[in-house]
């Protein structure tokens, strides 16, 4: 599909016509617009209430595997489900929904990645969720990642670029225009603010940018205009398994506005995840140990288990003899599922097992070390 777009785009670039399906929403104070291919583009609503002025070019998801393995829209993204309006939003006053597959290119990490933009009327700010489900054989690593291309007051070029660590907040802003984006549901390990320049979008520095532990939190930009990327900490990818990743999105005139907005947006997102915490905690009913995975496994496996209310929790493994081998968890746990991780690569290959002792509940179940 790519394919098509690109070459008509060299008949019709003449025009500066642009194909590509898009969803927006204006809020009167935001423009937010879902592109195709998952891309996000915002817009700060001129005082006619009608007309706006883009922000934020393109801000697009990367999901690292490896250092060579990076999903990105560019190489990797095509077309599940085109950007659309949900008739009835799950969440805001509305909700613009698309779904993109991760293998276009044929590479790992093989992903769906499903994008969903929430907007509230005569508001400065919208909060997308970005859900990534794999569709790799084996569980790894994985960390959310974007990249942002600023466009403030409608041009590139001689922005000022910031990242407040404490705050995981991207901050862009020439003049009178300040685009905000902070990161809400995952720690970041790293951040980058640097020149845009040709050729930057590869696996290779996406990877580093995504996972050195660095962070360039001041970039008065070039004329070229500037680049953000940003890495969180690892999470375990599990086959079949989604993971979600929220960001709030804001806009304002000066930095006291954008921040309010940015706030405004955050208090939203942690009432919104309290209630849906609440709903996942009360669907467990009972104390439950989950089978292992992947079993058989080298050298490690996940183990996952529920606790219908807060109690005091030990997991342990023992091999066959009855000999303890490992006590993963000891402790004081709160209500909802649990997941560890078991590295057995000290271990010797056979069977063992790991058994959940809380509220008075035991449960043992088998796994096998396969080296």
């Amino acid at each position: 599909m790519k394919n098509v777009l690109i070459i008509a785009a060299l008949f019709i670039g003449f025009f500066a016509i642009d194909a590509s399906a898009q969803a927006i929403y204006s809020s009167g104070k935001i423009e937010l617009t879902l592109r195709s291919y998952g891309r996000i583009r915002v817009g700060m609503v001129n005082a006619d209430s009608v007309s706006y002025t883009r922000q934020l070019d393109r801000g697009s998801l990367l999901y690292y595997m490896s250092p060579t393995n990076v999903f990105d829209y560019l190489e990797d993204t095509d077309d599940i489900m085109e950007p659309d309006t949900v008739q009835t939003p799950e969440w805001g006053d509305f909700q613009i929904k698309a779904r993109c597959n991760g293998d276009y290119a044929g590479k790992s990490p093989k992903l769906e990645e499903g994008i969903d933009v929430f907007g509230w009327d005569g508001k400065a700010y919208g909060i997308v969720r970005f859900t990534v489900l794999s569709l790799e054989q084996q569980p790894y690593d994985g960390r959310f990642g974007m990249e942002f291309i600023p466009q403030i007051d409608g041009t590139y070029g001689n922005e000022v670029m910031t990242y407040n660590q404490a705050r995981q907040l991207f901050a862009f802003y020439k003049d009178s225009s300040f685009l905000g984006i902070k990161i809400l549901n995952h720690p970041v390990a790293s951040a980058h603010n640097f020149d845009w320049f040709e050729g930057y979008n590869v696996d290779s520095l996406l990877s580093i940018w995504m996972t050195d532990g660095q962070f360039e939190n001041y970039l008065w930009a070039g004329i070229d205009g500037g680049t953000a990327v940003f890495g969180t900490t690892p999470i375990t990818t599990n086959p079949a398994d989604s993971v979600q990743l929220y960001i709030a999105v804001a806009v304002g005139k000066d930095s006291v506005s954008m921040n309010a907005a940015i706030d405004e947006a955050t208090a939203r997102y942690n009432a919104y995840t309290s209630v849906e915490n609440e709903k996942q905690i009360a669907s467990i009913t009972d104390y439950a140990l989950y089978q292992n995975y992947p079993n058989p496994f080298n050298p490690s496996t996940q183990i996952s288990y529920d606790l219908p209310k807060a109690t005091n929790v030990t997991l342990t493994v023992y091999n066959i003899l009855g000999n303890k081998v490992a006590e993963l968890v000891n402790g004081y746990n709160d209500a909802g599922r649990h997941t560890v991780n078991f590295d057995a690569s000290k271990l010797s290959s056979g069977v063992y097992f790991y058994t959940l002792n809380a509220g008075g509940k035991i449960v043992t179940n088998k796994m096998i070390l396969s080296k």
